[in-house]
């Protein structure tokens, strides 16, 4: 079954179809805004609301039909929110019909209509459906005609004009639904009048036709594909739009209707059948040891089946899905109960209503996933019995509604006791919709008296005007899903919704009534749902793995591991099931004392679902392979937050046990928050570095500078780095302080800003969020850390022995057992066993972390964007040719690598033999978990190159390492060897315009002399050239052409990327011909800049125009076709880009005619913006 069509075609059937009913609605003079009244035009027989089109206007019976729709707006809202009310409606028309539509094909292609004569297609492959050519024959099946149908039926087979077959058509289908409300009331309801009028599908474009034409017929054939699938997939997709739209709210609370798109996810198929096969079956065959269903259950584990005896009928077998979708798991449990049924000698036709009346029960908050649910539930049914439909079979399927009654309507109730207790009911299910399943029943209310009296309450015959026979439907309603609540269940199976922000209504609801699992929606229904199970029952799920691991689950786990079994479970991939956004497991609880279950580790095998699926059938078929663990649930309550760490060796385990927790002995640090870091952190580079304070001590008191280096986690890196971060910490932090008293409404800073007194402290660093493994850093003095990043401060003698455990394969291992999501929380790290080395491992352990801290360090300061950046390793390496500097380079690259690899895996030898687990782990490390890069000649030369220009701007001096210049006063005595340029600007052009230092490679060639020998210049330029592009070095295209091809068109993104889009060069760009294009160091800005920038485009022009002259000359004497092609498109190349200057001119005038000031105290991404002041000067960010 291909997904991709089955997506395309429902988001698109969904936007066509709303689209189409806002059109039909705009005809009727209704949209989002007002409902307009009708035209002065109009007759009593005939009403105009937007034109006199005769098209458009209403007669008969249409008129009243609109008056419904009014009215239905209405009663969704419309005069106190007319877009939501709008919007709504329109989905909900929208929905109505994309149900009815699927079913039909479903019915069609099965021969499931009762007529038999196919709906949306012909079965003969006519271009009309065959219910329009053979209306006549079918009357009877459809109700019967009018004669005005009668008339409609003959004129349009007559005359075929498009306008006549479509109203035929539309009266047909909504005949047809009808008629099907009479055997699948369920989807079918009788068509309301306002619907009639928002018929807008065409069985010869569009919706329709689209699904016969792109959905091959055997998507929905039961002998084949059909049903389940197709069903689930359209739905999901269907709803694929609302559902991105809601779950990327950025925070935002999601609200009550927009809970079923924020949810909605269709169940794979596997996953259903595992969690059916290892819950309704496996109770199933405990009380039937020898059944030869246990055959037929493709996904059960292997686990030892403990015969029950227990003579239970099949017919008391209860299965509930409890947020059941559009019915996977209910039809799959279907199939199921079928196999069963016939083992215990029941005919197909008594086993399917048998199954449907007794076995299966589901409840819903979406009244479209219910009707698709109860739709396949019914044509299980059909499947197996021909005249299932006519035997009006009752299902227990129900969707939740909000209950309101009203006052009035309780003076029909002259108990008291009744009443009160209705009064509660309604008080309860007044939030259905919202609170769903999961509403907690007062079993102390009588059900039964309530049902008997409101049951027994006659009202008269005739209009509801006060709508008492609606409440009273409902109540009744309402007491039978409470009594499917109430129920105790063999199998409780769902794939709960995932969903973590509340709204007012449910966070409370939540707090007050499942405090302890009330982080995400699915593990309320964990809870609830295992607690809904009889004794020995079984409860299957598919939910976010989070639950396993993190801390706030941990009164979850408490109870599942204290009261439940664990029956099996399978921990997938983390990205293996694409449709969900969070990794996900599946498993089954069993409500016993047993407490050894059986586990799948499937977390190392990429490849989607197809590959999880195929791991599962192998252990299945061959228990022995390593990733099965049959493990005992005790363990888990051994380590601290009691983790569902099924795969624990013993000796691990027993680590744990005689282990010094890391947190008894040290205390977590955590950083503050800011609540508005992009107004208070910058990157260091950002801004003036005589306003920042480089490595203040512990003891700095908040004044002298405005920004300190600010610890913000960052990627996978061990020993050191990651510290780019400044924070803006003026006067002790006042400004903050200020704005954290204002998110906390006037209340005490401290809330945000945590931790002061650790401020400025040594320490031990890590990220809390990490898409990699584990990682500490040596955090040095001068640091405020953010709540990114968390620490412990350490006494400096514990330091290295800390930072050598927790970057050790003991961490990992230990880390992954408590947590492997990319979420580490501080109680995972404080949960570390630390296990007292000797002396001589201490003191050997202490020299490697040392070392592993300078080699760290080495690496992270030869790269340019860190703030002990000193010098280009090229460079420094003193050789007198490029290509030798590299050489060197790259062997102490190596060397340094090598030894920290080396170094690592000895740290990793002391640990596992420290902690007993030789037999589990060996010392070696991945190189891609080395911390220090080896060399990369392209990333190298480019990294010379930015160094070069930092030398062109004065940021850099060859006569002084570190940083020279970037902010401040400036001091040219410092910049001796190779002397900045004096207007702080630098042309990229495409050829040499002139001779001096305006001249990118007229400055490059000067710096490589300085730099390198200057008898190996042109040498050094082959290298530079051969390494940015060597193709094009071999084909013969000088070095100086293609070091400048790189200067113009690669090295400002390059820069960009290296300094994360907020590059200190910045680069004036005329546009997409490059006719004008140049730097500037953003550092030595003044408001002088633009008119010199202009200066040096006015200079530029006249050079170039002496080589248009210069080619048109040259163009004169050729005589070749080639050669006159070659400079006729220089020239015409050449006028574009003057064309363009001439442009960029007027812009660079309007702006130097405003000179503004920069403050980089601002930061990069504000100043870009406000020296272009809305013009395109400069390249994008």
């Amino acid at each position: 079954m291909d997904k991709n069509k089955i997506k395309k075609y429902a988001i698109n059937a969904r936007t066509e179809l709303i689209n189409a009913i806002k059109v039909k609605l705009a005809t009727l003079g209704i949209d989002e805004n007002e409902i307009q009244d009708k035209l002065s035009i109009s007759t009593p027989d005939k009403e105009y609301y937007v034109d006199d089109n005769e098209a458009n206007a209403l007669t008969g019976a249409q008129i009243g039909w609109r008056k419904d729709i009014v009215a239905e707006l209405n009663r969704h809202g419309y005069q106190e929110d007319s877009k939501t009310a709008y919007k709504d409606f329109v989905e909900e028309v929208a929905y109505t019909w994309f149900n009815r539509i699927i079913a039909i094909r479903f019915m069609e292609v099965n021969n499931y209509l009762p007529s038999r004569v196919w709906v949306l297609s012909s079965e003969e492959g006519k271009n009309e459906p065959d219910i329009i050519n053979e209306a006549m024959e079918i009357g009877d099946d459809l109700g019967d005609y009018s004669n005005q149908e009668k008339e409609l039926i003959t004129s349009a087979l007559t005359e075929k004009t498009p306008e006549l077959m479509d109203s035929l058509y539309t009266m047909l289908f909504i005949k047809q639904c009808d008629a099907l409300s009479e055997i699948l009331p369920g989807l079918f309801e009788e068509t309301s009048n306002y619907l009639k009028l928002l018929f807008t599908p065409h069985y010869d474009r569009g919706v329709i036709k689209e699904l016969v034409n792109e959905i091959p017929e055997e998507y929905f054939d039961v002998e084949k594909e059909g049903q389940v699938q197709i069903i689930g997939w359209l739905y999901q997709y269907y709803n694929n739009a609302p559902h991105e739209e809601v779950v990327n709210m950025n925070g935002k609370a999601i609200q009550k209707d927009e809970i079923p798109a924020a949810t909605q996810l269709f169940t794979p198929d596997w996953i259903v059948r595992y969690m059916v096969d290892n819950s309704l079956g496996k109770y199933y065959l405990e009380r039937h040891p020898d059944s030869t269903v246990k055959q037929e259950l493709k996904y059960l584990l292997s686990d030892e089946i403990k015969a029950i005896d227990e003579n239970q009928d099949i017919t008391d077998y209860k299965l509930l899905d409890n947020a059941m979708g559009s019915g996977h798991i209910l039809v799959y449990a279907f199939e199921l109960f079928m196999k069963m049924y016939l083992e215990q000698g029941y005919s197909k036709r008594d086993a399917a209503q048998k199954i449907i009346e007794n076995n299966l029960f589901g409840l819903e908050i979406d009244k479209r996933a219910f009707q698709l649910a109860y739709f396949s539930i019914m044509m299980k049914g059909r499947e197996y019995d021909r005249r299932f439909l006519r035997r009006n079979p009752t299902t227990n399927l129900y969707y939740f509604e909000d209950l309101y009654v009203s006052d009035e309507f309780y003076n029909f109730i002259s108990d008291k006791v009744v009443r009160d207790n209705l009064k509660k009911v309604v008080k309860d299910f007044s939030d259905a919709t919202e609170l769903g399943s999961i509403i907690k029943i007062d079993e102390s209310i009588d059900l039964d008296s309530i049902e008997e009296v409101v049951a027994g309450l006659d009202f008269e015959s005739g209009l509801d005007v006060f709508g008492y026979k609606k409440m009273q439907k409902q109540i009744l309603k309402t007491l039978k899903i409470i009594k499917v609540m109430a129920t105790k269940y063999e199998a409780v199976v769902t794939n709960p919704p995932y969903m973590n922000k509340f709204d007012k209504t449910l966070k409370k609801y939540l707090r007050d009534n499942y405090k302890n699992y009330s982080k995400d929606l699915f593990s309320v229904f964990i809870y609830h749902n295992v607690h809904q199970l009889v004794k020995g029952g079984y409860a299957g799920y598919m939910t976010p793995l989070v639950w396993m691991f993190i801390k706030t689950y941990e009164p979850l786990r408490h109870d599942i591991i204290n009261n439940f079994k664990i029956d099996s479970l399978i921990q997938m991939e983390y990205s293996a099931f694409e449709e969900a956004t969070v990794p996900i497991d599946t498993f089954v609880l069993k409500n016993s004392d047993d407490k050894i279950g059986t586990y799948l580790r499937l977390s190392n095998f990429k490849g989607g679902m197809i590959v999880q699926e195929q791991k599962v059938l192998k252990a299945i078929s061959d228990p022995t392979v390593k990733y099965l663990y049959h493990t005992d649930q005790l363990n888990f309550d051994k380590i601290p937050g009691s983790p569902i760490a099924y795969w624990a060796s013993e000796n691990l385990i027993k680590d744990f046990e005689k282990g010094v927790h890391l947190g008894d002995d040290f205390k977590t640090i955590t950083g503050s928050s800011t609540g508005n870091n992009k107004r208070f952190l910058r990157l260091w580079f950002e801004v003036s570095n005589t306003k920042i304070g480089f490595n203040v001590s512990k003891n700095y008191n908040g004044y002298g500078y405005k920004w300190i280096l600010c610890n913000k986690g960052g990627s996978f890196r061990k020993w050191y780095g990651n510290g780019i971060y400044i924070i803006n910490w003026e006067n002790d932090g006042d400004e903050l302080k200020k704005y954290a008293t204002f998110k906390n409404h006037g209340k005490h800073w401290s809330r945000f800003l945590k931790s002061l007194d650790k401020f400025y402290h040594e320490g031990i660093t890590w990220s809390k969020v990490t898409s990699s493994n584990f990682s500490t850093r040596y955090m040095s003095e001068g640091y405020i850390m953010e709540s990114a990043a968390c620490a412990i401060m350490p006494l400096h003698t514990d330091i290295d022995f800390l930072l050598g455990l927790t970057n050790s394969k003991i961490a990992q291992v230990i880390l992954t057992i408590k947590n492997p999501t990319i979420n580490m929380q501080t109680s995972d790290v404080m949960a570390i066993p630390v296990i007292k080395p000797s002396i001589t491992q201490t003191n050997r352990i202490r020299e490697i972390v040392k070392e592993n801290i300078s080699l760290t360090k080495s690496d992270w300061s030869s790269r340019e964007n860190t703030w002990d950046y000193q010098i280009d390793p090229l460079v420094k390496q003193q050789k007198l040719m490029l290509s030798h500097a590299y050489t060197s380079w790259s062997n102490e690259a190596l060397t340094r690598f090598n030894q920290l690899k080396s170094n690592e895996e000895e740290l990793n030898r002391i640990f596992i033999n420290l902690y007993g687990l030789q037999d589990e782990l060996t010392p070696e490390e991945d190189d891609k978990e080395v911390s220090v890069r080896k060399a990369d000649q392209v990333r190298d030369i480019k990294a010379f190159l930015s160094y070069f220009i930092g030398c062109v701007f004065g940021r850099y001096s060859l006569d002084q390492d570190g940083l020279v210049y970037a902010g401040g006063d400036w001091d040219a005595s410092k910049y001796t060897t190779f002397k900045p340029n004096k207007e702080n600007i630098i042309l990229l052009t495409d050829r040499q315009y002139f001779d001096d230092d305006r001249d990118i490679i007229i400055r490059l060639k000067e710096f490589l002399t300085k730099t390198f020998d200057p008898e190996t210049l042109t040498e050094n330029m082959d290298f530079i050239a051969q390494t940015l592009d060597p193709k094009k070095f071999e084909r013969g295209t000088s070095a100086e052409d293609i070091i400048r091809t790189y200067f113009l068109n690669d090295f400002y993104k390059d820069h960009a990327k290296i300094y994360q889009k907020r590059p200190i060069y910045w680069e004036f760009n005329s546009g997409r011909n490059k006719g004008f294009k140049a730097l500037m160091y953003l550092h030595r800005y003044n408001t002088e800049q633009l008119p010199m920038v202009r200066h040096y485009l006015h200079e530029l022009q006249p050079a170039m125009n002496d080589l248009i002259e210069v080619d048109q000359n040259l163009l004169d004497q050729e005589t070749t076709a080639s050669a006159k092609s070659k400079y006729r498109k220089a020239i015409a190349t050449l006028n574009k880009q003057m064309n363009e200057i001439m442009k960029y001119d007027q812009i660079l005038d309007h702006l130097s005619q405003n000179p503004v000031d920069l403050d980089l105290d601002d930061g990069v991404l504000v100043n870009h913006d406000k020296l272009q002041q809305g013009e395109k000067l400069l390249s994008k960010l």
